[in-house]
């Protein structure tokens, strides 16, 4: 079923009403219990304008409820109230009102057919009819919502409207907060044209021309609750896993003169004020960094939510020196190998089976903190005295952690280097500067079948992401076009290879472990979503697209021209190794990246490089130990180390990054993933 052919169903479930205990509910129960039984003419009866239920009954379980009281009867009384034209309002019992007029209409019954029925006040009509209703078969949720809001303007709290219905609160509050949606998608609910998801989805946003604007804007996939609630609420930074928010503290950040927006569906809320929140996290920052020059003699310091990088401004401002051995004293390195012969002992006490496993590993890893806090403090006292004279350190948030970077030179402070300077300072730090633009050695080719796979994989994700924006899929195919319309003798390729046939086929053949990836699950969820619109015998004529707006003809025009993009190429570009190399214009613009489509696995990447290869991986992404670790195992081991490891980072290789995407090769971690992750 496609998603604009879902019907709108409840989010109520049994659980979420309570049992029939309050006083009210008593009350009520009581006083129809005093209230006798009248045997009235159907032709005095009518319906009552307080009957809570406005949506049309099943027809068929209406014609069933007719059958069965043509059999046996009325069998329980109806609820009525005094009309001001002297009818009897049925305010509870509409089912049955309805079905004994399908029994008058077909000539069954006669106009003067007794009904039981109680008659009581309006005001006892209205509680007694909402009850009723939310007692027996589900209310339409537009219905709810009509009742809930109606209830709420009398002046009853949502504690007392759950109370008087049976359901809680939090129910109640939640339904209310969709009585102030805009007017047109409440009536669609009642219609069935949306469902109670998708309309709280879109309640994110109070502003109805926003909700209804994105609604209507909306077509195929991107009416799931999840689309439209990014939709709605663009522009707007949730609290929720917000790295900056984590890491300065909700106190802090309200201290501060920050707020919150919040909503019935997101008890994070939304921060009010990200500009503050960025200064407030770069000066918490600033001081921690502060405390480190100083204890450890550096010139100078700064604290930053994104790391140095080693392209772009930063490229031009620093200088990010490679970070010395550290050599161990006497008597670090006699504690050292102390501790690792503990590690030996703790370990060969653990293969007895009655031992303390628990104390014994808690045991062993003290051991291992205090070897690595040795191994920690030989690194950053292995920096020379000079190059702290000179140099800094650099205090930024990666993955919501503290990462310090020391040994970060600013090259408006370097030196000149004299030709015949043999000591000193400046000779130290040309050969620092030297060892940094010196060539690096040639990596290890990546085999064909692999850049191929790579690339592929790439081009799958700009797929999937330039889909979810079919404007910009129409604006390339557009420029396409003028190329070759106004330019015919240029040589410069088309971005889209329009061929009408998608690639996506080829791709696959190119990539099987794609199959499972994420950019192929929401390629397939968008082809089931346009394929289920489509009409029968759909390719035979066009005349049936005649009905479509242009909004819908553009995005399913953009989800047929992603599919046509192909950037799977056998080698690496020749200037930057990069595989899928044409498709960097496409990812600019749609603000892509790839790690928020894919990542390496032993599948796709780890068991088709070699095992050095792996080790240089491990370390790229700021995992050193691992990558002595695998160094140590067999290579198919080493892949699944790598798999195991990588996940809980955001590295790809740098064949497949963008150039303005470059990680910072002198971090321990990605400062690029960082700063994407505070934006």
């Amino acid at each position: 079923m496609s998603v604009t052919e879902s019907k709108a169903v409840s989010t109520t479930r049994k659980a979420a009403k309570n049992p029939k205990n309050s006083a009210q509910s008593a009350a009520v129960e009581q006083a129809l219990a005093n209230t006798p039984v009248e045997m009235v003419p159907l032709s005095q009866l009518a319906l009552s304008p307080l009957n809570v239920r406005k949506v049309s009954p099943d027809p068929v379980k209406l014609q069933e409820l007719a059958d069965s009281i043509c059999a046996v009867g009325v069998l329980q009384n109806l609820i009525v109230h005094l009309l001001p034209d002297g009818l009897l309002g049925t305010a509870a019992g509409g089912r049955r009102f309805r079905a004994l007029n399908i029994l008058l209409n077909g000539g069954t019954i006669t106009a003067d057919y007794a009904v039981p029925v109680k008659n009581v006040s309006e005001e006892m009509a209205k509680i007694v009819s909402a009850t009723e209703n939310f007692q027996h078969e589900e209310m339409h949720p537009a219905d709810q919502i009509a009742v809930f809001g109606e209830m709420s303007r009398e002046g009853k709290t949502a504690a007392q409207i759950a109370g008087v219905l049976g359901y809680s609160t939090k129910h109640v509050q939640k339904f209310l907060r969709l009585a102030g949606m805009a007017p047109a998608l409440l009536a669609a609910l009642a219609e069935d044209k949306l469902n109670v998801d998708q309309l709280q989805a879109l309640s994110a946003s109070e502003d109805q021309e926003r909700q209804l604007n994105v609604w209507e804007n909306a077509f195929g996939y991107y009416r799931n609750p999840k689309e439209l609630r990014e939709a709605v609420l663009k522009g707007e930074v949730p609290a929720a896993g917000n790295r900056l928010l984590d890491f300065v503290g909700r106190e802090a950040y309200e201290q501060a003169g920050g707020g919150f927006r919040y909503d019935l569906f997101s008890d994070e809320g939304f921060i009010g004020d990200t500009v503050l929140l960025h200064t407030v996290a770069r000066q918490k920052l600033t001081d921690i960094a502060a405390g480190i020059a100083q204890a450890e003699g550096w010139l100078w310091s700064e604290g930053r939510t994104e790391g140095v990088s080693t392209y772009g401004e930063d490229a031009e401002r620093y200088l990010l020196l490679k970070q010395p051995a550290g050599e161990l004293t006497p008597e670090e390195r006699a504690r050292f190998d102390a501790l690792g012969k503990q590690l030996e002992t703790l370990s060969e006490q653990d293969d007895d089976e009655d031992a303390d496993h628990d104390a014994l590993e808690l045991a062993a890893d003290g051991c291992q903190v205090e070897m690595d806090a040795i191994e920690a403090a030989a690194n950053i006292w292995a920096w020379d005295a000079d190059v702290r004279a000179h140099g800094g350190v650099v205090v930024s948030l990666l993955h919501g952690a503290i990462s310090v970077r020391r040994g970060v030179m600013l090259r408006s402070d370097l030196p000149e280097i004299a030709a015949d300077d043999k000591t000193g300072v400046n000779q130290h730090l040309s050969s620092i500067r030297t060892e940094y633009t010196g060539a690096t050695p040639e990596a290890k080719p990546l085999s064909a079948a692999l850049v191929k796979s790579l690339s592929s994989e790439r081009t799958l994700a700009v797929q999937a992401a330039l889909a979810a924006q079919p404007q910009m899929a129409l604006v390339i195919f557009v420029h396409d076009c003028l190329k070759s319309t106004f330019n015919y003798h240029s040589f410069v390729a088309s971005t889209l290879k329009v061929s009408l046939h998608a690639h996506t086929g080829n791709l696959l053949d190119n990539a099987p472990t794609a199959n499972d990836g994420l950019a192929m699950q929401h390629l397939n969820a968008m082809h089931e979503a346009w394929q289920a619109q489509l009409p029968d015998n759909w390719h035979e004529s066009w005349d049936w697209l005649l009905a479509w707006d242009t909004q819908q003809l553009i995005s399913v025009m953009g989800y047929c021209l992603a599919k046509t993009l192909n950037g799977a190429s056998e080698r690496l570009s020749h200037k930057d190794s990069k595989a899928g190399k044409e498709l960097e214009p496409v990812e600019a613009m749609l603000g892509f990246t790839l790690r928020d489509w894919w990542l390496p696995t032993k599948a796709n990447f780890f068991g088709r490089i070699s095992k050095e290869q792996i080790s240089d991986s491990l370390s790229q992404a700021g995992l050193d130990g691992a990558a002595r670790d695998a160094l140590k195992m067999k290579k198919a081991e080493a892949a699944e180390l790598a798999e195991d490891k990588i996940t809980l980072t955001s590295w790809v290789p740098e064949c497949l990054m963008a150039v303005c995407e470059q990680p910072d090769a002198g971090t321990d971690t990605d400062t690029h993933t960082a700063a994407a992750i505070a934006a």
